[in-house]
């Protein structure tokens, strides 16, 4: 019943610190807008209780200023260890289920993506600024050809490269992960064709173990990917 009062008590004050400050102030809400419940949901469910709990159980005094030994002082300790057990263990094993149950599991990828397409955007629409400005100033200034040339073609050339790394190389998280299963899929089999080739003759092993080597920086490549996602 404790661990249960404890448990409660931190979904119980979590989710209005989260949302009232929010309702109350217009600007918190504007600077930083209420994220969805699942947020605070799996917040408050990582409250785990350990060695702070612990500390302070155990600075309780053995007595009191009279000399008597403190009272319950035993029960403090067995409900502070038995708090520690439930939550600690129990909440810790079953937090990876309330994560997958809340759709979390991809939020931080997600999180990631969402910004870097924001920051493309930005990017794009600060480049295209630019772009505009230079016109606007070889039509006042009647600026040559020859100044105004160089510029324009530096700012279209970042502009494309947004624009392909836009739409190129990034992706939602669960696109990048069946791309990059399917790319590793590929590289089996181009692995599997050049040994055929140099078996039957048809390859030099110094050129097989070229082949390879662009094969294996790719693989290591994908792999690194796969572990930072």
């Amino acid at each position: 019943m404790i661990s249960l009062v404890v448990i409660l008590a931190r979904f119980l004050w979590i989710f209005p610190a989260t949302y009232l400050p929010r309702r109350l102030i217009p600007a918190v809400a504007r600077r930083a807008p209420a994220p969805p419940w699942q947020w605070p949901f799996a917040l408050a469910f990582t409250g785990v209780r350990g060695i702070v709990s612990l500390a302070a159980a155990l600075a309780v005094p053995l007595s009191i200023g009279s000399g008597q030994p403190f009272p319950y002082r035993n029960l403090i300790l067995f409900l502070t260890y038995a708090v520690i057990v439930v939550t600690l263990v129990g909440q810790g094993l079953l937090l990876p289920t309330v994560i997958r149950a809340l759709g979390l599991a991809d939020a931080g990828a997600c999180e990631r993506y969402g910004d870097r397409i924001e920051e493309f955007q930005a990017r794009r629409l600060a480049i295209e600024s630019a772009i505009e400005h230079l016109q606007q100033l070889a039509a006042e200034r009647e600026l040559p050809e020859a100044v105004t040339q160089g510029l324009h073609t530096h700012y279209r050339g970042r502009l494309q490269h947004f624009e392909h790394e836009d739409a190129g190389t990034e992706r939602p998280p669960q696109a990048a992960e069946v791309q990059d299963e399917v790319e590793l899929l590929l590289i089996k089999a181009e692995r599997e064709r050049i040994n055929q080739l140099h078996h039957a003759g048809a390859l030099k092993d110094e050129a097989r173990r070229r082949i390879e080597r662009e094969l294996d920086l790719r693989q290591a490549h994908l792999a690194n990917h796969s572990h930072q996602h």
